[in-house]
Formats: C-alpha cells, sequence, structure tokens
C-alpha cells in the first residue's frame, strides 16, 4: 500500500508569508472618560443587582438601609453623569462623590462620596489616567474617607475592602502588570478584606454598638466596596453605554435636592449680628421639634438665627448635604454657623461638607459636640443673648458634660 503523504508544514509556494505585525490585536483597555462611565453603569447595575443583600447584611447590625441608600445614590449619580456629561475622569468622579453626598441619608453617602470626590480631585484634568495614577486617586481617597471615619483595617469597615484592594493595583502597577490582570486583584483583595469583617468585632458606625455581638457578621459597607472593585473590572470589557436612567424616585430626590441650594445663594447675608445654628436630624420632625422646643425656652428673648435639615431631600429618613448646606447659608450673618447634629451619619455628612476644598459652608461654620436637645437649647439661648462662637460652643460643651443622675 502507498503511504499518504504527509501534509505539508509549509505555505505553498507563491503563498505569501503573514507579518506578524499584520495580525489583528485587541485593542488594550484605555481608563478613559468613557471607560468611567462604565465604571459608574456597572456599580449602578451591580448595586441594584445586590440591594437587597447589601440591606439584609446591614439589617442585622446596623441601620438595616444600606442596600436602599446605595440604590438610590447611585441611580442619582447615573442621571447626573448622564445630565451634565464630565468631560474628563476627575470630573466624572468628583460628581459622582458629591451626588451621594448630597442624596444619600446614611452613612454610606459621605463615606462613599468622599472617596469618589478626592479621587477625582486626585486625577484633576487627567484625559487618560495610568494604572498608577488611578491606584494613587483610589488611595487618597482611601485616606480622605479614614480622617472622616477614624476607621483603620481590623475596625469591620469599608476600610477593610477598600485598603486592601487599593494596595493591590498599587503593587500591580510597579510591577507593570495588564490592566485586566491588575483589577482581578483588586476584586479578590477585596473580596477577602469584606469576608475577614465576619470574624472582626466593629469598632465603628452602629455595629460597634452591639460590641462582640457584632463577630459573626460580614460589614455591609466593606461588601459594597467589593461591588465597586468587580464594577471597575467588569467595565473594561462592557459595552460602550451611557449610564440607565435613574428610578423615579431617586430622580424626584435629586432634583428635589437642588432647589434649597438655589434658595441658600439668593438668601440675603446681613453680615453682622448673631451665631447662626443649624440643626440636622435624620427626621425632619424631630429637628422642627427640638427647634420649637428651644425657640420657646427663650422666653421675651429674640430668637436666634436658626434652621433645621431634618431627613432628606424627598421626605424621607436620613440626612441631605443639599438641605444642610441651604440651612447653614440661609442663618449666616456674619458670626460663625453653630451645626448641631443627632447621630453619627448626620456629623460625617457635615465633616464631608466642611472637607471639601472649597468648603459649601460658611467659613467660620463648626459641628457642635453636645446632645441634640440639651444642646439645641444651650446655643439658641447662647445665640439669642449675644454670644460669639466660642461662647456658643462652651455652652454646648456644658451641655455635654451635665449629669443626670
Amino acid at each position: 500500500m502507498t503511504a499518504t503523504p504527509a501534509a505539508p508544514t509549509t505555505q505553498p509556494a507563491g503563498t505569501p508569508v503573514p507579518d506578524p505585525a499584520d495580525t489583528p490585536v485587541l485593542d488594550a483597555p484605555v481608563l478613559d472618560t468613557a471607560y468611567f462611565r462604565r465604571w459608574i453603569a456597572e456599580t449602578n447595575r451591580l448595586v441594584r443587582r445586590d440591594g437587597a443583600r447589601l440591606t439584609e447584611l446591614d439589617a442585622v447590625i446596623g441601620d438595616g438601609d444600606h442596600g436602599a441608600n446605595l440604590v438610590r445614590g447611585f441611580g442619582a449619580v447615573a442621571a447626573a453623569v448622564a445630565e451634565q456629561r464630565p468631560a474628563t475622569p476627575g470630573a466624572l468622579l468628583t460628581l459622582a462623590g458629591t451626588t451621594l453626598t448630597n442624596t444619600v441619608g446614611g452613612a454610606s453617602g459621605p463615606l462613599f462620596g468622599t472617596t469618589l470626590r478626592r479621587a477625582g480631585k486626585v486625577l484633576g484634568e487627567t484625559g487618560t489616567p495610568t494604572l498608577d495614577e488611578l491606584g494613587a486617586a483610589l488611595g487618597a481617597g482611601l485616606r480622605s474617607v479614614r480622617k472622616l471615619g477614624g476607621a483603620e483595617v481590623g475596625d469591620a469597615t469599608l476600610v477593610d475592602a477598600l485598603a486592601p484592594a487599593v494596595t493591590a493595583l498599587s503593587d500591580a502597577a510597579g510591577a507593570d502588570l495588564p490592566l485586566r490582570e491588575a483589577l482581578d486583584g483588586a476584586v479578590l483583595a477585596a473580596r477577602a478584606g469584606a469576608d475577614s469583617t465576619e470574624g472582626l468585632e466593629a469598632r465603628k458606625g452602629r455595629a460597634s454598638y452591639l460590641g462582640e455581638r457584632s463577630v459573626g457578621h460580614q460589614d455591609a459597607g466593606a461588601n459594597s466596596v467589593v461591588l465597586l472593585m468587580e464594577a471597575l473590572r467588569s467595565a473594561v470589557d462592557a459595552a460602550e453605554a451611557e449610564p440607565a436612567p435613574p428610578e423615579s424616585a431617586a430622580g424626584q430626590a435629586a432634583a428635589a435636592a437642588a432647589e434649597p441650594a438655589a434658595t441658600a445663594e439668593a438668601a440675603p447675608k446681613t453680615r453682622t449680628g448673631r451665631v447662626g445654628i443649624v440643626l440636622v436630624s435624620h427626621s425632619k420632625a424631630v429637628a422642627e421639634s427640638v427647634a420649637a422646643l428651644s425657640g420657646a425656652l427663650l422666653g421675651s428673648l429674640d430668637p436666634a438665627p436658626l434652621a433645621v435639615a431634618g431627613g432628606t431631600a424627598d421626605g424621607g429618613i436620613g440626612t441631605s448635604a443639599e438641605l444642610i448646606r441651604a440651612a447653614a447659608r440661609s442663618v449666616d450673618e456674619g458670626q460663625g454657623v453653630a451645626v448641631l447634629c443627632d447621630m453619627g451619619s448626620a456629623v460625617l455628612t457635615v465633616k464631608s461638607l466642611l472637607a471639601e476644598e472649597p468648603s459649601p459652608l460658611p467659613q467660620d461654620a463648626r459641628i457642635v459636640d453636645a446632645p441634640f436637645l440639651e444642646g439645641a437649647v444651650a446655643i439658641n439661648l447662647t445665640s439669642a443673648i449675644g454670644g460669639d462662637l466660642d461662647a456658643v460652643l462652651a455652652a454646648a460643651e456644658d451641655a455635654r458634660g451635665y449629669r443626670k443622675r
């Protein structure tokens, strides 16, 4: 039997040999503005997908509103990005961070908002950041959120996921790894950090109230960081897409949040007079009731300039950066503004506003460290009788130290 000839291993004569330079190569990912738009769109999608799970995690050791807050917040971010179409990655992240702070009532608003806003400021006008620059920007956001909330790795907060993710990105940039591989590492690091919170005793936030009982439960904020990193990775390969419009409630909240800002800018400022007072509560009814009681105790004194920032812009429970900003500007008579908050996330929101450059609050705005009701009475009376800002803050300190047994 005649053997069948083996197939030739070389090109037949006359057939041109392909030039490797002509072989199609997939475009390398570029961290341009379109990529960051996809990041926001992907984050919005993942947060909506996992919102119920995040709320379930938070319900065990927190307020039980984390998932719903982030769904509302990133829905508003998606709408803002689609409407304003920021031209650079830095401008986009700054807009995203500011929108989160303005529309999310819980602690996640100022914390995630500060992270993104600070990252955007660091990127500045850069059109296409490198991986190293992205890592540095997120590192700056991490430092800002640590300063704002006072949390470190091991406290069972979002820092436990964000810190290792940032480290992974920085290490990957130093090793000159491809972008996809670097982002894969950031996702894995964030996931490991979030998982680690299950074995930690919470030292910050509402979960810290439970002490040892917080052990055995993962932190919702840390799990949200994982989603943020997963979106950062999937945005590399996601088709170009505009962020989806928010649900009607989120859109209404964002629109309502803009109204008091315009009113505040139009408010006349005498630049003379007394210390202004702002009462910030998670509930509009609580803020108004405390304001009414503290005013009633003034007797015949002329009331101090006082405004309330209660609840969210759409009437819900939480805090609104825009309502706080509007209230502070409306009572600013040139002698400073004392801002008294009821709970932790309200304090974080005010701190994040004070940390902005420039701050949207009056130059001499200060946070009052005192119980909500007793502090309101003390600072209202001190301002009403003409005390300066130092005297108002000192009165609040006295109220904080008053023992009831």
